[in-house]
């Protein structure tokens, strides 16, 4: 990955290094020992264009590559993007919150909607860069003032990303609170995974316990009902997903992609339970090439039906985390 125009911050197993491309600054965390590596955009949300995973026979990449940051097309405007402050859909775009009533811009206009927060393009600065023995991990951040039409509260967010050699990558966000009132939240992660094949072909197994009715608008009806396929390595064949669940509060859980045929168990973990990553969407993008897994802290539309919706006090923060894995092969 280094070249002429890098910067590389240690010489060591793990290495942080710099480019500019035409599109923006890169950063590049690799593992120089297993030749695992995961590109940073923080000019564009500080999104992850690649990972590369080992599976101890050979580095596999294991997301949607971002080949356009300019790109119009929905499923790469959010492709890896972090989903705050808001995750998911909010009804018409419109909530009341601390007695005031606030219109969002809805940005999917075909449904009336406002979706996936507003920082997902956001220039990020980065604050910390750390190489050790067994990990590289970067920091980055974007103070927002409050000028986003429809929601006037101020706050920071942080995200770290960490690799290391024997838990793939780790993403974690910090959000701050820097208003004077209470602020409403829900955060999450966009990731669309492709790991080569088409979707029909994997195998999925999940940790969900209730899957949200939605209606047209693709807003949750209220009503839930268990989910119990998935729980086992199930072909996933020409299943269609866009849809919002409840998972199971076990601290960590794991949504497996399996692939026999290209000797791949991938894993995407996520912390669970209160003001933590409890709520999970699953979608199959038209050209079933990818399938997005978005661990979420709240239900669609929780700004409205309070479903899993953070409530942050003045000058406090939170934070949560989420991981994806490559298991080595036996």
């Amino acid at each position: 990955m280094n070249n002429n125009n890098s910067i590389v911050m240690k010489e060591n197993i793990f290495s942080i290094s710099e480019e500019k491309r035409q599109h923006g600054l890169e950063i590049i965390l690799k593992n120089n020992s297993t030749n695992e590596f995961l590109v940073i955009l923080p000019e564009s949300g500080a999104r992850v264009k690649e990972l590369w995973l080992s599976n101890g026979e050979e580095v596999i990449s294991v997301v949607k590559k971002i080949a356009n940051v300019n790109s119009e097309n929905r499923d790469d405007i959010f492709a890896n993007a972090k989903l705050s402050p808001f995750a998911g859909r909010i009804k018409d775009g419109k909530f009341t919150f601390n007695s005031a009533s606030h219109q969002l811009v809805k940005n999917y206009p075909e449904e009336n909607n406002a979706c996936h927060g507003f920082v997902f393009d956001k220039k990020f600065v980065v604050t910390d860069k750390t190489v050790n023995e067994d990990s590289a991990s970067c920091t980055l951040e974007y103070h927002y003032t409050g000028n986003f039409p429809g929601y006037p509260f101020a706050f920071t967010i942080e995200i770290t990303y960490k690799l290391t050699a024997s838990d793939g990558l780790t993403c974690t966000t910090k959000i701050n609170n820097l208003s004077d009132v209470l602020i409403p939240l829900s955060d999450g992660w966009h990731f669309y995974f492709d790991l080569g094949i088409k979707v029909d072909e994997l195998k999925l197994k999940t940790e969900i316990s209730e899957m949200m009715e939605l209606d047209a608008q693709m807003i949750p009806t209220g009503k839930k009902k268990k989910f119990t396929e998935f729980i086992t390595p199930t072909i996933v064949g020409s299943r269609h997903f866009d849809s919002c669940f409840k998972i199971k509060e076990n601290k960590k859980a794991v949504t497996q992609l399996l692939s026999e045929k290209r000797k791949i168990d991938l894993g995407i973990w996520q912390e669970t339970g209160s003001e933590k990553y409890q709520y999970l969407v699953i979608y199959t993008p038209p050209d079933r090439r990818t399938i997005a897994v978005e661990p979420m802290t709240s239900n669609i539309n929780s700004f409205n039906n309070g479903e899993g919706l953070i409530t942050l006090a003045p000058q406090k923060s939170l934070e949560m985390s989420f991981g994806i894995f490559l298991n080595k092969i036996v």
